[in-house]
């Protein structure tokens, strides 16, 4: 089955060019998964910052100072996709 979505999602550091998350991983429908994380932001360059980890915490850089973001993680195995889970933080 497709997996959980993560659970817990919080913001653990800030600082001006990154954010770190992590979280708390939902059931994995049995089968390997990880995670995907993208940040939005209004002034953020497109294609918004997308990275993958397979752990439960992860820093986004290269994002831009005294910015707000919207944080999206979803949970991704053999099956599909999550629902996703958000964040809103705002770099330093």
């Amino acid at each position: 089955d497709r997996p959980d979505p993560p659970r817990a999602l919080r913001l653990s550091g800030v600082s001006g060019t990154s954010l770190s998350l992590s979280w708390d991983p939902g059931f994995d429908g049995g089968l390997a998964q990880h995670f995907l994380l993208r940040a939005e932001g209004p002034d953020a360059p497109p294609p918004p910052v997308a990275l993958v980890t397979s752990g439960f915490s992860l820093t986004l850089g290269g994002l831009r100072p005294a910015t707000p973001y919207d944080v999206i993680v979803h949970a991704r195995n053999a099956r599909g996709d999550s629902a996703p889970v958000r964040l809103s933080a705002v770099t330093s």
